[in-house]
């Protein structure tokens, strides 16, 4: 699989010119500048002979053209789908320079690398090697704007990895770097919201008081906080229809209403948007399942496909969203339909050999 943003990166590469382009909170990109570094609280960047900066709490992502030849060489890999090839290729770059080995006249160029590392290995679903990657940007880049980004990855991979002790003090030890450091509200909000979410002691009701909590007080100021905050009270809903179905009639509307929130505002990262779209297709699904109406289940199988299709690198959403795929297929009874769901549940035990979803995905099959 690619990573959607990778590969937005390569095809600007492809540009005739050298210009960089920065993509901001807000939903705009400001292009054709070249970018000079990416500090904490400032990325610096060139508009024509004019030295400009922009807040990095701002600053989404940076797609850059005039990348070292490791880089660059990653990148191919990227185009041919292997990501564990671009991360090693990455790695070791990383780990020459910060063995001084070699030195690089771009200054973005090793925190940069070193965070795209992070990111594939959490494409790849490597929680271990997710917790390594990040530990050295926070142990080597902690002047950059992949600092906090590192810390709530870390914290994730920990989470996710069944050690929720880890990703507490993971959190605990950015707090401590937010108030040394004099970090913006956002990235407090940011810990705030990632304490909770890794806190498995919450309640249901609980979890949703604090997370409203963390909602109300981002605001439109902080909106990608707000809708990552808003997918996970939309989770906890459907958390309880697991438990109790009879919480469903009331839970489910609930849940697809907060999706639907987030998914008419644009301000939201691919992780928030992959987990709407998902909840979403949960929430249709519940219903179209046992009416066997085929319009519903229909709207549910573009619901998770679109996930599997648009943002194949959030590994942690994608194996379920194409065994969810494939059973709202499954159930529209048709064979065309039934056919592209044994294709689907092909692809999650293939793909996902590990994941709870290739077991399920294994007691539909019919091979």
């Amino acid at each position: 699989m690619r990573t959607f943003a990778l590969i937005t990166g390569l095809v600007m590469a492809a540009a005739p010119s050298f210009a960089d382009t920065i993509h901001t909170a807000g939903g705009k990109s400001i292009a054709d500048v070249t970018v000079l570094s990416e500090g904490l609280d400032k990325v610096l960047y060139k508009d024509g002979r004019t030295e400009r900066s922009i807040d990095a709490q701002n600053v989404i992502s940076v797609v850059f053209t005039d990348k070292p030849r490791a880089m660059m060489e990653a990148d191919g890999f990227l185009l041919d789908g292997d990501l564990g090839s671009a991360a090693i290729v990455l790695d070791d770059y990383v780990g020459a320079i910060l063995a001084g080995a070699e030195k690089e006249r771009k200054k973005w160029a090793p925190a940069n690398a070193a965070w795209r590392v992070v990111e594939l290995r959490q494409a790849l679903g490597d929680l271990p090697g997710v917790v390594s990657a990040a530990t050295r940007v926070i142990d080597n880049y902690a002047d950059t704007r992949y600092l906090p980004g590192a810390y709530l990855a870390k914290a994730d991979a920990f989470y996710w990895n069944e050690e929720g002790p880890k990703a507490q003090s993971t959190l605990k030890n950015f707090e401590t770097a937010i108030t040394a450091k004099g970090m913006s509200e956002r990235w407090r909000m940011e810990c705030d919201l990632a304490l909770i979410l890794t806190n498995d002691g919450l309640s249901a009701t609980a979890r949703r008081t604090a997370l409203s909590g963390v909602s109300g007080r981002a605001g439109s100021a902080f909106a990608t906080v707000k809708n990552r905050a808003l997918v996970a009270q939309g989770e906890s809903f459907l958390s309880e229809v697991v438990v109790s179905a009879d919480k469903a009639a009331q839970n489910v509307p609930a849940a697809l209403k907060v999706f639907e929130t987030v998914l008419k505002d644009p301000k939201a990262d691919d992780a928030t948007l992959s987990g709407a779209y998902v909840g979403m297709g949960d929430c249709l699904f519940h219903s179209a399942a046992k009416s066997l109406d085929k319009d519903e289940l229909k709207k549910a199988a573009l619901a998770y496909l679109r996930v599997a299709a648009v943002y194949p690198e959030q590994s942690r959403y994608v194996a379920k969203a194409l065994f969810y795929g494939g059973r709202s297929l499954d159930l529209m009874g048709d064979d065309e339909n039934q056919d592209r769901a044994q294709k689907l549940y092909a692809e999650v035990y293939f793909t996902f050999p590990e994941s709870n979803w290739a077991r399920e995905a294994k007691n539909f099959s019919r091979r």
